[in-house]
């Protein structure tokens, strides 16, 4: 989850590049012209490159932190089952027989 949170918080904060801003904060205006939000973008101009910015270093920073900053411990890993013992390294498994007693009857599919 951290991964894809880093990926979302890098694209986003790439976006919100204040260099980009000059093309997208007209746009993004004109597409929402008419609206509370458009004339808001419109009138506020400053407040939405402040804005954008402090979003663009935090986003850039947080999502390297995600990506690239300390791996997590990946928890102790579950055996096949939990009365198991590990080999030795080295020693072998013993052998299983296959006898007539131990081996599982069929069902006929009658």
């Amino acid at each position: 989850m951290s991964r894809l949170g880093g990926v979302v918080l890098t694209v986003t904060g790439i976006l919100a590049c204040p260099c980009h801003l000059i093309i997208t904060l007209p746009l993004l205006a004109g597409l929402l012209a008419g609206t509370a939000l458009g004339s808001f973008l419109a009138h506020n101009t400053g407040l939405v490159y402040s804005v954008a910015s402090i979003y663009f270093v935090l986003a850039l920073a947080l999502g390297y932190w995600f990506l690239f900053g300390k791996s997590r411990p990946s928890g102790k890993r579950e055996e096949a089952c939990p009365t198991c013992v590990p080999l030795e390294p080295g020693a072998r498994a013993p052998e299983r027989s296959t006898t007539s007693d131990e081996v599982s009857a069929t069902r006929s599919m009658e």
